[in-house]
Formats: structure tokens, C-alpha cells, sequence
């Protein structure tokens, strides 16, 4: 009865809340999955957090990319400043995929593009544990392609002001008298320098060809003797090893000490010491030498002459022996 006495009027208003109602669920369920689909997350696979910290983050924000091997796997989420001094940021990172990441695997942020843009990639480990939810990874820097350019802008500019200089220098030069003239004269030389070059070329093709030719013949006779220049190289070389590897300071130590002696002789014999000294010194011992080997010799010659004078005495000798 008392359905039966309900008012038209207010089920068909039930109706519409009911409606409205539903509208509005749906409103917020299309922002929400809008939104997290324009941040990049996906709001239909599980979710991962992971954290770590970084000395210099720059370029990283909320919804930088993480990527593995080229293949987005998650997001940077959150970016918070731990400490101040020493400077330590904290990126809290959420991966979408169910990825298994090695105890030893880390985080390389690089730049993603020359504009600016930062990422992060995943650089995969090789141990056998793995990773947990809200564990801390180890994080480095690659340098990037602009990386140092700050060093390089002084040595720029030190560069293009010289390039400046030289140029105020040539426009000063040009706005003289007579520098325009000056510039086309040395242009023109130049062209007549090279006409007359064309021109001597030109002339004597043939004496060029054949040099060319001779300098070709050259090298062709330089690489078939580059062996045999090879082997003298190596004889010069064993020759230079074996000349090192020689005693050259006990060779000249020996000389000069046989010097010495030979010194020290010709000084006693200068001096009259010993007998060569007295040979050498006594004038009237050499006379007597020289006079007893004259003798000797006039003895010899009578002897040769006359040997029946000598030989007679000793033949008669024996005769009376035997008697």
C-alpha cells in the first residue's frame, strides 16, 4: 500500500540523484585514470617504490623516466631534499613493471636529450637476491654532452674577441688610403702567378709526366730495397749492441797504461839508465862498439878471402899429431 501510494513526482526525483550521483563517480574515475595516464602511470599493473639518493639532481623532477633498456618501466614520483649540507636528495621512484632487480643493480641518470632532459636507467646486477619494495638503490651521474662546456666559455670568448680584433684590424686596413687598391693589386698578382703556372704546366706536360713517372719508379725501386735496407739497419744495429756491450773503458785503460810505460822508458833511456840509457848517452862506448864490429867484419872478409891462411896452422897441426 504504501508503495502503491508513493508520489510520481518523487521516484522520478529519486531517479535523477541516482543518476547524478553516478555521473559524478564517473566524473572522478575518468579524472583520476585521466590524470594517471597523462603523468605516464598505469593504474591497472602493480606498483613498486623504490628510493635513491643523489648528490646533484639536477634535471631531475616529478615524472622523469626510468627506463630499462630503452623500455619505460616507471617514474620518478617525488623529489625531496634530505640534507643541505653535505647536499643529499631523495627521489622516491615508482616502477609499473614487475621487474626482479639484482642486489647490485643501479641507477644511472643521464641526459635524455641536449636540451636538458634527464632520465634514469636501470643498470641490472648480477646477484642472486633481489631488491625489495622501498629499498634504497645506489645512484650515479654520467657526464653529460654539455658537461665542461662552463670551462670552455672564457677560452671562447678569449677567442672570438681575438677574431674581433682582426677583423676591426682588416676593416681599418681597407678604410685606408690606398688599402682597397693595395688588396686588389695582390689579388690580381696572384691570378697572373697563377695563369703563368698553368701556363708553364701546360707547356711542359710531357717533362712533368715523365717526372712523375720517375718519382713513381723511385718509390717502386725504394719498396723493393726496403728489405734489403731492413737487414742493413739490423747490422748497424747488432754492431751498435755489440760496440755497447764492449769493454771500451778497460780497452782504453790498457792503452794508456802501456802509454805510460812506453813514456817512462824513453825518459830512463833519455836519462842514461841502464844499459840503453849508456848506449844511447856514452858517445865513446858506441865508438868502440862500432869500431869492434868493423873489425869484426874486416876479419870475416880476410877469412872469406883467405881461408887456406887459417885453415893451414890447423892442418898442419894434426899431420904432426899422427907422426
Amino acid at each position: 500500500m504504501a508503495e502503491k501510494n508513493k508520489n510520481p513526482q518523487d521516484v522520478q526525483y529519486s531517479k535523477k540523484k541516482i543518476r547524478v550521483a553516478l555521473l559524478c563517480i564517473s566524473a572522478v574515475l575518468i579524472f583520476y585514470i585521466g590524470a594517471n595516464f597523462l603523468k605516464g602511470v598505469s593504474i591497472f599493473h602493480k606498483k613498486a617504490y623504490y628510493y635513491c639518493v643523489m648528490e646533484d639532481a639536477s634535471g631531475v623532477q616529478q615524472n622523469t623516466p626510468v627506463y630499462l633498456a630503452g623500455y619505460k618501466i616507471g617514474q620518478v614520483q617525488e623529489v625531496e631534499l634530505l640534507s643541505a649540507n653535505p647536499p643529499r636528495i631523495c627521489a622516491k621512484i615508482m616502477l609499473s613493471e614487475p621487474i626482479d632487480l639484482p642486489k647490485d643493480s643501479q641507477l644511472k641518470l643521464k641526459s635524455s636529450s641536449i636540451l636538458g632532459g634527464m632520465q634514469l636507467d636501470v643498470v641490472l646486477g648480477k646477484a642472486t637476491a633481489y631488491f625489495q619494495s622501498n629499498d634504497t638503490i645506489k645512484c650515479f651521474k654520467e657526464a653529460g654532452m654539455l658537461d665542461g662546456i662552463d670551462g670552455l666559455k672564457d677560452k671562447i670568448g678569449s677567442v672570438l674577441a681575438s677574431v674581433d680584433t682582426i677583423g676591426l684590424e682588416i676593416k681599418d686596413l681597407m678604410h685606408k688610403d690606398g688599402g682597397g687598391e693595395s688588396l686588389r693589386n695582390t689579388l690580381a698578382n696572384i691570378e697572373d702567378a697563377t695563369d703563368n703556372l698553368n701556363s708553364i704546366l701546360a707547356d711542359n706536360k710531357d717533362e712533368v709526366g715523365d717526372l712523375l713517372a720517375s718519382l713513381k719508379r723511385f718509390g717502386t725501386t725504394l719498396d723493393n730495397a726496403s728489405p734489403k735496407l731492413n737487414a742493413i739497419l739490423e747490422d748497424f744495429d747488432n754492431i751498435a749492441d755489440t760496440v755497447a756491450k764492449a769493454d771500451i773503458a778497460g780497452v782504453i785503460t790498457n792503452v794508456n797504461r802501456t802509454i805510460n810505460e812506453v813514456e817512462t822508458l824513453v825518459k830512463k833511456a833519455s836519462n842514461g839508465d841502464g844499459t840503453v840509457g849508456a848506449l844511447l848517452n856514452d858517445d865513446g862506448l858506441v865508438k868502440k862498439i862500432d869500431e869492434a864490429i868493423k873489425s869484426l867484419d874486416t876479419l870475416l872478409k880476410d877469412v872469406k878471402d883467405n881461408p887456406r891462411h887459417y885453415l893451414a896452422p890447423l892442418g898442419e897441426k894434426k899431420k904432426k899429431s899422427k907422426k
